[in-house]
């Protein structure tokens, strides 16, 4: 018996798209639309009785060649079609039958009463006989490409047509019919609107899992490109039927107007049941997409680190007055400087902290640092207290400098302490910036948000934007996906050009807080940029959305009608915001489990120091998650958030997650019918 998660990979990997080449077919419908012109034209070549006239010494078999050669043509052309409508460049048939020859020697799954081995099995037939007529119509290496292969007789054609529309069990009519069932469940006492055939079971299994996490797809994504993959499957069963039918009739097998119209009203009307719950099962399901944790975390490929924001410090308070006395405890400097260097002490071996000295507590009096090596954005690697406390890992032993640091008595009344405090310093080499710029699709030229992703650029954090074209039908125009540009290297703190505030946030001990929200555009408006922007103190996405014409694919009046929105709550709200407590935690990295992501709006976390215990307070927690989050096939973002990861005890990542645009309520036939026109 297969895993689950097995099942939905599977199912993953034969999903194709919502997006198609603009240029010939913009999407499922409008390419089904064309499908069914083709038919019918071909069937006006296929009814047409022959005019002899002043060529009545013609045979007749050279009339029903050149007809056959016509039919056959059209079916090229449809065929053209189908191959447009992929996203990717492998080839439709190639992608589905590598998928699936991967289940080909497992064991039957059953998933809820549901053999999805059976439904393979039934896409692979039927690509195989569309597949095999595509070689009948296929012309010679190096001929006209509306050549048909001569190698192929009539009476081959003919044997084909036939077994086409025979109703054996492994026929064309009897493979759709199977599909149906699998996406409308016809079976006695089966509530189609309790369970939903093969969609409403993906939503119950998975709409509480992290497994599409890893998909690069959302719940409500994985459904429509599943549904997209069996609707073109049935479009080329019906697309066979048809052209069989127009072959025997060709060849004088008798007339099939009636089996053609009920075959083709009996798939206008499938799919209308289809679509029915297709659309039950979307709006139901999740369109969230965000990225689970990778193999490995690695830095600077999967996550980032704000660095040296608040860093665990040790100081003597005589240092920390200008009197240099030590008549006060290490609790007394709660706020307070680096004054001096009193006697060039241990103060004179390591890096003075040049801003705020914060929270000093009294560990012990004696202890041994290990400084970290140089150019390490930490000050120790570990320390470790006479009375047999150790702050940090010393596994490892000491890559730095190691150094023996004692208190004094002073006048043999006043005791000379070391504090263990926590720096909050404006360090040159800091990575504490945030840039406020937004990151915007070009709207002038129809395109939207597909993805987002965060990157550094020297020490300064950008949220970055993916765009991609748009078009009819919520399709994107795959090979248009690209990165927007970020600010240059100029882009940076020190450029006296840009204020704080304005262009970019520095963190600080006092405004080092960021929001965690899901900005959703209103219906019928995708997502066009994202920034970053101030409420008080805390860091708060802001999402630009415009109005999307679902029919025509264009956006509405882009530069009047587009605006920006977010959450403007703040915890003196109302609605007041809830802190999410990482205070006291170890490294992220150090877990061997997965994060378990926290999706919520109105929350919040401040970006704060590592467990002193575990780590020497060195590290500034959370990471940042730098996955890209672009859905793959490309869609149109109805929303954007900035979102929490974690695990009890470990500080884990914020990251960026997507919603997919969610237009279940737009899918109806009657796109077909809009299509036609």
């Amino acid at each position: 018996m297969l895993s689950i998660k097995s099942i939905i990979i599977a199912l993953s990997c034969i999903s194709l798209t919502n997006g198609f080449d603009l240029d010939m077919a913009d999407d499922a419908f409008s390419l089904t639309a064309k499908v069914f012109e083709y038919v019918t034209k071909t069937w006006e070549i296929a009814d047409k009785v022959e005019d002899r006239v002043g060529d009545d010494k013609a045979p007749v078999v050279w009339f029903t060649k050149k007809k056959e050669r016509m039919i056959l043509h059209n079916f090229g052309v449809i065929t053209e079609l189908l191959q447009s409508s992929q996203k990717d460049t492998a080839d439709i048939r190639f992608m589905m039958l590598s998928s699936l020859k991967k289940l080909q020697n497992m064991p039957n799954v059953v998933l809820n009463g549901i053999q999805v081995n059976e439904l393979l099995e039934s896409v692979r037939s039927l690509e195989n006989d569309y597949k095999t007529m595509e070689e009948y119509r296929s012309g010679d290496k190096g001929s006209n490409e509306n050549k048909v292969n001569p190698s192929y007789a009539s009476y081959t054609l003919e044997k084909f047509a036939d077994a086409m529309l025979e109703y054996s069990p492994g026929s064309p009519h009897k493979q759709l019919s199977k599909i149906h069932t699998f996406i409308v469940p016809q079976w006695e006492g089966f509530n189609f609107h309790t369970y939903g055939g093969i969609f409403n079971i993906l939503h119950e299994t998975l709409e509480n899992s992290d497994m599409l996490c890893d998909r690069k797809q959302s719940l409500q994504q994985l459904i429509f490109n599943l549904y997209m993959t069996l609707h073109l499957t049935q479009l080329k069963g019906f697309s066979v039927m048809q052209f069989s039918w127009m072959l025997l009739q060709t060849y004088g097998k008798g007339n099939f107007t009636f089996e053609r119209k009920k075959q083709k009203d009996q798939f206008e009307d499938r799919i209308k049941m289809q679509l029915n719950i297709l659309k039950k099962s979307m709006s139901s399901a999740n369109n969230m997409y965000w990225r689970c944790d990778p193999p490995q975390h690695k830095l600077g490929e999967t996550y980032l680190e704000v660095t040296q924001l608040l860093q665990g410090y040790i100081e003597n308070e005589v240092d920390m007055n200008t009197d240099q006395n030590c008549f006060q405890n290490c609790a007394y400097y709660d706020v307070a400087e680096h004054k001096s260097c009193f006697k060039d002490q241990f103060c004179s071996k390591q890096h003075s902290c040049n801003g705020r000295i914060l929270n000093c507590q009294y560990f012990d009096s004696d202890m041994r640092i290990c400084q970290a090596p140089f150019g390490s954005n930490r000050r120790y690697d570990y320390i470790e207290y006479e009375n047999g406390r150790v702050l940090g890992d010393k596994s490892g032993g000491c890559k730095g400098a190691s150094s023996k640091v004692d208190s004094w008595w002073r006048y043999l009344v006043y005791h000379c302490s070391y504090c263990f405090c926590i720096c909050d310093s404006s360090e040159r080499s800091s990575d504490r910036y945030f840039s406020l710029h937004p990151s915007l699709s070009d709207i002038s030229k129809n395109k939207v948000v597909t993805g987002l992703r965060f990157h550094k650029i020297k020490q300064m954090f950008h949220l970055q934007v993916e765009e991609g074209i748009i078009g009819p039908h919520g399709s994107i125009n795959e090979s248009s996906r690209q990165w927007v540009d970020l600010p240059g290297p100029e882009f940076t703190y020190q450029n006296k050009t840009l204020l704080e505030g304005v262009d970019y946030h520095a963190l600080s001990y006092t405004s080092r807080s960021i929001d965690l929200d899901n900005v959703m555009a209103p219906q019928n408006m995708v997502v066009t940029g994202v920034k970053f922007r101030m409420i008080g103190s805390h860091l708060n996405i802001e999402v630009r959305v415009t109005p999307y014409d679902f029919i025509t694919g264009n956006l509405i009046e882009p530069n009047e009608k587009s605006y920006w929105i977010g959450n403007e709550n703040t915890e003196f709200s109302k609605i007041e915001r809830m802190e999410i407590d990482i205070n006291n935690s170890d490294l992220p990295t150090k877990a061997n489990t997965p994060f378990e992501p926290d999706v919520t709006s109105n929350k919040f976390l401040m970006f704060t120091h590592s467990s002193i215990d575990h780590d020497v307070a060195q590290t500034t927690l959370p990471y940042i998650d730098k996955q890209t989050v672009a859905p793959y096939p490309a869609a149109p973002l109805s929303g954007v958030g900035i979102y929490f990861k974690g695990l009890k005890g470990y500080a884990g990542f914020i990251g960026a997650n997507v919603f997919t645009y969610d237009f279940s309520k737009d899918i109806n036939f009657d796109l077909f019918i809009t299509s036609k026109k």
